[in-house]
């Protein structure tokens, strides 16, 4: 359990988000996160949005783990999903998912919106299967969770394509809290996935002022180990125009 504590604390931040909106496009951004097991700092978790022409976007996650628990934890994970991101929401065209330093696993899937259809692996042991319109990839849901909730909604359902798989996941806006993170304080909205699983718990924090980037993700597996992202810094240009 302990060697695959680093993977389950990054996908904390891509994992558990989701699903295709209307509004306003995000501003260009990076951020850094500090990710904890129980008490114990394993690693860090950077991420960056880069719009470019016509809409396009370009989004990426990089975590990796802190030399001082390398032999426990480590693996370290990269994603990137590009598309468009405009008025009509997100639309990713191509997601890539790499992990290495432990049990390597590769994924990357193409999107064809005219065939309403994403492939898995293509070219290698390609599949395919049918999608609705609003899927997203995992790592593309981060960006459609910050617009849902700039947009006022408290209930929230996604449609994920996850490797093979069309997941369907749902969250609920549960109140308002001000935390206090290493990136500074912050008024939050906190937000929780609702499971099936009693034995797993997921809660989301999201700031306003900061156009509802998530500053803290917090989640317990069955096992009851306990997992923390929490801001570490982020792009001035990220704060919300009053």
């Amino acid at each position: 359990m302990l060697r695959t504590g680093l993977t389950l604390a990054c996908l904390l931040l891509t994992a558990c988000l989701g699903a295709a909106v209307h509004a306003a496009p995000l501003p260009d951004f990076s951020a850094s996160y500090e990710l904890r097991f129980g008490s114990l700092r394993i690693g860090t978790s950077t991420i960056s949005l880069e719009n470019g022409a016509g809409g396009s976007y370009v989004y990426e996650s990089l975590s990796t783990p802190i030399k001082l628990v390398s032999w426990l934890f480590k693996e370290t994970l990269h994603e990137t999903s590009k598309g468009t991101l405009a008025g009509a929401g997100v639309r990713p065209d191509t997601y890539h998912y790499l992990r290495s330093g432990g049990r390597e696993r590769k994924e990357q899937l193409e999107f064809d919106w005219q065939a309403m259809t994403v492939s898995n692996n293509p070219g290698v042991s390609s599949s395919q299967m049918d999608i609705p319109a609003g899927t997203l990839d995992k790592l593309a849901s981060q960006l459609a969770m910050m617009l849902a909730l700039r947009d006022g909604e408290t209930d929230i359902s996604f449609k994920i394509a996850d490797d093979d798989k069309l997941r369907e996941y749902r969250f609920r806006v549960v109140g308002e809290e001000t935390l206090e993170l290493p990136a500074g304080t912050f008024d939050t909205v906190k937000v929780t996935k609702l499971r099936d699983n009693k034995k797993r718990e997921t809660f989301i924090w999201c700031a306003p002022a900061l156009n509802y980037l998530p500053v803290r993700i917090w989640q317990r597996e069955k096992d009851d180990a306990e997992y923390l992202s929490e801001l570490e810094s982020f792009s001035e240009s990220l704060r919300a125009v009053k």
